[in-house]
């Protein structure tokens, strides 16, 4: 039995728990656990506890988290918050983790190279207003919106590689003329990734109301609150998941043209002498 609020696998009297086998000693590596759906597609993947005895982990019913948008680069007009060499959090890029909707799943257990496979049943709670179709129209658009947030956070993580790169260039590039070139081509991506997340933001203090949101947040913004029920979009949110979507469309298409032509012309200034090249490539 399963629904969106609580769920517990067959003949499993254990609320929110996938089941874990009886371990007499640790295993040689911890046990994994995969969510599938009825497409046989992995929609979650869990990590399980390695304990002598009866191991247990629980599943929120969402599926994986998008990717998070790390900066290398330290906000503008804050040098002093250093990005570390992990990068940091890009302040107001949210993540996404969707609400499964109902339906039939599969959990797979594997641990010391067993594994284990239960079928499951998510059923929609007897509690909402919104029907299964509504369901399905919402998380249609969520995932829509999730790949927005996905093909955003590799765009500025292309960029960030770029700038990161152009950045000691310029200082230490010796030529003057090709140092110009190599920071004229960093503030022009840096323009770019403006449009995507805000780099003014350091993450404290009250910088993250001072401004208007970006992209990404934008994104963001409409998948909370179209998350808020179970209830199919309104024509007003389908609008304006278009309209984030096109304007997506054109930062990518931008970012492509100047990897293309201005990216492709410093690099051949750079092989010319002999000087390792820029890369894109976060």
């Amino acid at each position: 039995m399963l629904d969106r609020t609580t769920w517990q696998a067959p003949s499993t009297p254990v609320v929110h728990a996938a089941p874990a086998p009886l371990l007499h000693a640790p295993a040689t590596t911890a046990p994994s656990i995969r969510i599938l759906d009825s497409t046989g597609t992995v929609v979650r993947a869990l990590r399980g506890t390695n304990t002598a005895g009866i191991n247990r982990v629980t599943w929120d019913l969402r599926g994986e988290l998008s990717t998070e948008v790390r900066l290398r680069t330290s906000p503008r007009y804050a040098p002093h918050i250093a990005a570390g060499p992990d990068g940091r959090p890009a302040p107001g890029a949210p993540r996404l983790s969707i609400l499964l909707p109902p339906g039939q799943y599969t959990v797979k257990l594997t641990v010391d190279g067993k594994e284990l496979t239960e079928s499951l049943e998510v059923r929609k709670d007897p509690h909402s207003a919104g029907t299964e179709a509504d369901i399905a129209a919402q998380v249609a658009m969520l995932s829509a919106l999730r790949a927005d947030l996905e093909k955003g956070a590799t765009a500025v993580h292309r960029i960030e590689a770029m700038r990161v790169q152009l950045a000691a260039l310029a200082r230490t590039g010796g030529d003057a003329s090709l140092s110009q070139s190599a920071q004229a081509l960093e503030e022009k991506l840096a323009d770019l990734e403006m449009n995507l997340v805000d780099l003014r933001l350091t993450g404290t203090g009250q910088d993250g109301v001072r401004f208007g949101s970006k992209l990404l947040s934008k994104l963001g913004h409409l998948a909370n609150g179209l998350a808020n029920g179970d209830f199919r979009p309104t024509d007003q949110q389908v609008e304006v998941q278009r309209v984030l979507e096109a304007d997506l469309q054109t930062h990518l298409q931008a970012l492509d043209a100047i990897v293309a032509t201005d990216l492709k012309a410093l690099n051949d200034r750079l092989r010319a002498g002999n000087v390792p090249y820029v890369s894109d490539r976060p």
